[in-house]
């Protein structure tokens, strides 16, 4: 079975985009709103770990580049 290839973050926020589009047209019926709305969190929850995920190795590549100045 192949890997599943991961979407980019950019391609993840087009998608909630496309989630937030759908939700805002008048014509969505309730239940395909309510499919979208839990798409849409689900969207976000991957999007804000991404984000963490970010923040993270940020912090640790500044401290790992801190240490290397101070050994200097």
């Amino acid at each position: 079975m192949p890997k599943s290839v991961q979407k980019s973050y950019q391609d993840v926020s087009a998608e909630l985009d496309e989630v937030l589009a759908s939700l805002q047209n008048a014509d969505v019926q309730v239940d395909e709103a309510v499919k979208l709305y839990e798409r849409g969190l689900q969207l976000v929850a991957e999007l804000e770990k991404r984000i963490t995920q970010t923040e993270n190795t940020i912090t640790k590549l500044t401290l790992q580049a801190e240490r290397a100045k101070g050994d200097s």
